[in-house]
């Protein structure tokens, strides 16, 4: 496992019939080096109306984080709640395993909140994965440009009747 791990890359996938979605398989390939094993880490993003999934060496990489966080504060003598801290980090994170095709469930809970129905589109930003709505990804600002075309062909051919 090796926190160098960094997250690249797009991809569209529509769920199966079991309502799975599948990662990309260079993200695929990540997460397992990241877990040792497949499985996701999956939690909600802070900012953006996306969930995000990573490897487990990132989760441990945010406990660590914490850590020094504590260690700083208290060699400044600054209080720092890290109780506080690991719950905003860890409360809404969920551990999900995925088979050898990268197929998963996505939460039914954070797909509500996200607006995820049978499509999911994978951007890579750098330590984690982003998992939009298609909509969604399109009515934020700021994403990429080749993301944003790609996600509108996809739309596009599925209205047209020749999408997944």
């Amino acid at each position: 496992m090796s926190e160098g791990i960094i997250f690249s890359g797009n991809g569209i996938c529509v769920a199966d019939g079991k309502g799975r979605f599948a990662l990309p398989l260079d993200m695929r390939k990540s997460v397992k080096a990241s877990s040792g094993e497949n499985r996701l880490c999956l939690t909600i993003h802070t900012q953006l109306p996306c969930a995000i999934g990573f490897g487990l060496s990132h989760k441990q990489w945010l406990e660590e984080q914490v850590v020094e966080m504590e260690r700083s504060a208290r060699e400044k003598g600054a209080d720092f709640d890290a109780e506080a801290e690991r719950e905003a980090r860890f409360a809404d994170m969920e551990d999900l395993n995925f088979d050898d095709g990268g197929r998963f469930f996505l939460p039914p809970d954070i797909k509500d909140m996200m607006g995820i129905s049978d499509a999911i589109v994978f951007v890579g930003a750098s330590r984690h994965i982003q998992m939009w709505d298609p909509a969604a990804l399109l009515a934020s600002e700021g994403r990429s440009p080749r993301v944003r075309h790609a996600v509108e062909k996809f739309l596009a051919e599925r209205a047209a009747g020749g999408g997944r």
